[in-house]
């Protein structure tokens, strides 16, 4: 299982282009080894540090721990945009909803530009 969150860790890392040193430094975890620690296997990081990983690394813990593989598959973009709307405050998430209401109304001619 260890080998498993470390992939999921790194995967994380890397599409946010964070080093090693930096995702160690961002959760407090001493060096650059107790990262690669998790990441090869060897270890894993206990449920406050899995916690803070998934906040910094912008995934679920769920996903870390890999719960939600086969049941919510989404696009790594689309997961992204969701993230950002959900950090929206409340008018703001009500424009973009009714922008995606528009789109997927039967004339998009009035609402996108050809």
């Amino acid at each position: 299982m260890s080998k498993e969150i470390g992939a999921r860790i790194r995967a994380a890392r890397e599409r946010l282009h964070m080093s090693q040193a930096a995702l160690s430094e961002a959760i407090g975890a001493g060096n650059q080894s107790t990262v690669a620690g998790w990441e090869r296997g060897r270890t894993e990081p206990d449920g406050e540090t899995l916690a803070r990983l998934a906040v910094i690394l912008k995934v679920s813990t769920d996903h870390l721990l890999g719960v939600d593989d086969g049941v919510l598959s989404l696009p790594a973009d689309v997961a992204d945009l969701a993230k950002d709307i959900a950090g929206l405050p409340p008018s703001e998430r009500a424009v973009i909803e009714k922008i995606v209401a528009a789109l997927k109304a039967e004339d998009k001619a009035k609402v996108v530009p050809r």
